[in-house]
């Protein structure tokens, strides 16, 4: 049987779902028809499938002889169709293990990256919250975060006037900010610290790939320039709305409004100290 006979389904309440596998449809990989949403697939289709391994690792099936294929496997089966080399490569055990793992990691965290709810009348397809992949997509996005504070503090703050702070500075600033989040998330129920922490940190990640432009631009673009603080302003209310759209989804903006007030006041005031002198 051909690969494009087989049916993909996906979660249409997850933009990342929606995207990955819309490009397969165009890229010809699936066909339209061999692309279907939990919410529109027919009940004979989901008896076939495993449903607790379905919302973690998105399956590939075969309506003839009813195998599923899932995750890693399901997407070496499509990109095997157009490049036999992709699959074989894929099987090899080290490499297979590695691919696993990475696509667990986006898998359990895909509603993080996100955050968008499920509608009511869409089947939830909400991962299965998994505590070692949480910790680790915080852990290594502090470190990304981390690290793009350089790139940001040389070509973007030290180039606007007032500024005054050093590498150093703002560095134990960021760890500050660091500290007093996790010292927040104490105040939580477990589950919904480390969602409220995901959501921080994922949320000061997008605020870093924001400030990507203008850290390349610095070169081009003088200081000071109605360009630079026009763009900073349009991230600024990015920023300002999704947080609060973040907030929302992990449930925090009716019971835990406390924790988000000193949260934004913590916030408030490091961009203030961004432009104090402390020499």
């Amino acid at each position: 049987m051909k690969s494009s006979d087989k049916i993909l389904i996906y979660d249409d309440d997850c933009p990342l779902c929606v995207a990955y596998t819309c490009a397969f449809v165009k890229s010809g990989l699936l066909t339209t028809e061999g692309r279907k949403s939990f919410s529109a697939v027919s009940p004979e289709l989901l008896h076939t499938i495993n449903w607790q391994r379905s919302v973690n690792e998105i399956p590939l099936v075969d309506p003839s002889t009813k195998q599923v294929w899932y995750g890693i496997d399901a997407l070496l089966e499509i990109l095997g169709q157009k490049c036999a080399f992709i699959k074989t490569i894929g099987r090899v055990q080290p490499i297979n293990w590695f691919l696993k793992k990475l696509y667990s990691f986006i898998s359990y965290n895909r509603k993080v990256i996100v955050a968008v709810k499920t509608s009511p009348l869409k089947v939830d397809c909400t991962p299965s919250f998994n505590i070692f992949y949480r910790v680790l997509f915080m852990a290594i996005f502090l470190a990304v975060n981390t690290l793009m504070i350089l790139p940001v503090h040389q070509h973007l703050f030290a180039q606007i006037p007032g500024y005054s702070l050093s590498l150093t500075q703002i560095l134990g600033l960021h760890a500050i900010m660091v500290a007093l989040n996790c010292i927040l998330a104490l105040f939580l129920p477990k589950r919904t610290a480390l969602e409220y922490l995901g959501q921080v940190n994922m949320l000061t990640l997008v605020t870093n790939l924001l400030l990507i432009p203008l850290v390349l631009t610095d070169a081009f673009i003088q200081p000071g320039n109605w360009v630079n603080y026009g763009y900073l302003m349009l991230v600024s209310i990015v920023i300002f709305h999704e947080y609060f759209r973040r907030m929302n989804f992990a449930n925090m903006l009716d019971r835990y409004w406390l924790v988000l007030t000193v949260n934004l006041a913590c916030v408030m005031g490091l961009c203030i100290c961004l432009f104090i002198p402390f020499n």
